[in-house]
């Protein structure tokens, strides 16, 4: 036989056959081990149960169309799907929706109450979503120090596990180990200059705070030293300064412009007014007296599209109008629309106020009819820091264009001429920020935004940020008045929203947004321990976090929050599917 017929022998012999069994295990096995090793150092994936970082993310919620203005909104609805907890340690109570409030109109609105066939009567509500999923980045895979404002997932101090669950909380990181936090007028300051001994000692001898080997439990508020007379005096000290930045006090927290936009929650969108108040209810934009005969509205008693003629500089201004009146649940005075028209008297202009659509659920018990609301006093602070914005159409090459946004004693301006803008204030320590140029130039529309949020004032032409770098910082101490909440009548009442014009111009799509307002709680200034974070919840009045919990230790970090995965549905403003800000 030749080597040429050996060959082609050995060709001809059949191989063993696949065992498509061992390969079907071996894949397996592999994909295992690869989710568990990406689950293990790269991310995680988890459900927001809770709301306590709504709006930027939701828990359980309902998707509730207001009936008046049209307004969507997302709603608080974890106590209807989980049962509200029974502050006595007993179980959960059941709980209908049966309301909700709307933010952008303050409508009161009543869900239908129908027969379920099981001879009871339950609400015709919208139903219920399950919360945001979340990607985990874990520390591993990014910088191990997370940014101030960057969403972080960590297990709960307290208890990172109750049952052989564990309990993973998710917050914004906004204190850092050696900071000394506080909380004023909404907004944070920190500073890193105050050192707390742990063995200063109080007038009775005995040490004034407690030594981490006095407790096993590390996270307790003692800690922080809460409103400790050495911060106080700083705080006070730097206060009554202005709040300067670089000598040591405590300076003001400023916001990126992407957490900006991610943390601003509606006031009022003027192409979303109640029908049913036409001629009833005055228009929150109208004409500055004086002005009436230059700026002419779409609508007479609802105006949306607002047409300037006149070489002088005109205004058109907002003015939060909503009715005071007594709910009847808690018997407090609160401000909102109800359903009966007689609620419509006594309108004045109200200061803008941190209230928040997602908390609006109104509640009834199954067990006994008795009706709940979530909306609390902490929901009725004067919010300064706001969000103008407009679609604004050039008729005249040489029109300008006036954004003005007030807090306190000062009010700010964006001024846009032909391909420049220009910031500046008027009121306590009036000042020019500066000019660049903009996209504004002859006739034609655009998209305007003015931002003063934070003791920094931020613009955009067609959703681009012109950039001014801190060249429009100010002294957020220049705006505060003697009033006991910082505000002023004159211009966070009358006026906190205006736009002016010279020349042919027409504006419409106007939008008002506010920033948050952190609540202080019972405590206004905290220290945070080395190796520590402090962390809050967006929706600030209804969050539980670092302020009454106390600061996360860096072991129990798990890692950062970084994008929305399900569930894919979306409302006119924002997508829920995207990378968190």
């Amino acid at each position: 036989m030749t080597a040429t017929e050996t060959q082609d022998e050995t060709k001809k012999k059949p191989g063993h056959p696949p065992d498509r069994t061992r390969e079907s295990i071996e894949t397996i096995v592999f994909v295992v081990v690869l989710v568990l090793l990406l689950k293990l150092f790269v991310t995680e994936a988890f459900v927001i149960p809770t709301g306590s970082m709504a709006e930027t993310l939701y828990g359980y919620q309902k998707v509730v169309t207001c009936p008046k203005c049209g307004h969507e909104f997302p709603v608080n609805s974890h106590d209807e799907v989980e049962g509200q907890a029974d502050p006595n340690g007993g179980p959960r109570r059941p709980l209908d929706m049966i309301g909700a409030i709307c933010p952008n109109c303050r409508y009161h609105i009543d869900f239908p109450i129908k027969a379920d066939g099981n001879g009871a009567n339950r609400p015709e509500s919208p139903s219920n979503n399950t919360g945001d999923r979340v990607l985990v980045l874990k520390p591993i895979f990014h910088v191990k120090e997370p940014n101030r404002g960057d969403v972080v997932v960590f297990k709960y101090p307290r208890a990172p596990q109750e049952r052989q669950i564990a309990q993973n909380y998710i917050k914004r990181a906004m204190g850092f180990g050696g900071e000394t936090l506080a909380i004023y007028h909404g907004d944070i300051y920190v500073t890193r200059s105050l050192e707390y001994p742990p063995d200063e000692l109080g007038p009775d001898g005995n040490p004034l705070y407690p030594r981490p080997e006095d407790t096993l439990q590390l996270w307790d508020t003692a800690y922080m030293y809460a409103n400790n007379q050495k911060a106080l005096d700083l705080f006070e000290k730097s206060r009554a300064a202005g709040f300067p930045a670089g000598i040591g006090g405590f300076e003001i927290a400023r916001k990126g412009i992407d957490q900006l936009l991610a943390d601003r929650r509606i006031v009022w969108d003027n192409d979303q007014q109640p029908r049913d108040l036409a001629g009833k209810f005055p228009p929150r934009w109208y004409a500055s007296p004086g002005a009436e005969k230059f700026w002419n509205g779409d609508i007479a008693d609802q105006p949306r599209v607002f047409s300037h003629t006149g070489t002088g500089l005109d205004w058109i201004r907002y003015r939060h109008l909503i009715p005071e009146v007594l709910d009847p649940l808690d018997q407090r005075t609160v401000h909102r629309w109800w359903s009966t028209p007689d609620q419509l008297r006594d309108v004045k202009p109200q200061l803008i106020d941190n209230m928040l659509g997602y908390n609006s659920e109104i509640g009834r018990y199954r067990d006994t009819g008795q009706t709940t609301s979530r909306i609390s006093i902490q929901e009725q602070e004067w919010v300064g820091d706001l969000i103008l914005e407009c679609e604004a159409t050039k008729n005249d090459d040489d029109a300008e264009i006036v954004l003005e946004l007030s807090k306190g004693l000062n009010r700010f301006q964006a001024v846009f001429t032909n391909g420049s803008v220009k910031l500046l204030s008027t009121g306590n320590g009036a000042k020019e920020y500066g000019s660049r140029e903009c996209r504004v130039k002859g006739k034609g529309t655009y998209k305007l935004r003015f931002a003063n949020v934070d003791a920094r004032l931020h613009v955009w032409v067609d959703d681009r940020p012109i950039d001014f770098g801190a060249d429009t910082d100010y002294l957020p101490g220049q705006t505060i008045s003697t009033e006991a909440n910082g505000s002023t009548t004159e211009n966070d009442r009358e006026a906190p929203g205006s736009i002016g014009a010279k020349g042919g111009v027409t504006i419409r799509s106007s939008k008002l947004h506010r920033d948050i307002f952190y609540n202080p709680d019972s405590k206004f200034i905290w220290y945070v321990q080395p190796g520590h974070y402090m962390c809050l919840g967006d929706n600030s009045a209804q969050s539980s976090d670092s302020r009454t919990w106390g600061t996360v230790p860096e072991r129990l970090m798990l890692g950062k929050a970084v994008f929305v995965f399900w569930p894919f549905w979306f409302d006119r403003n924002k997508n829920r599917i995207g990378f968190i800000k």
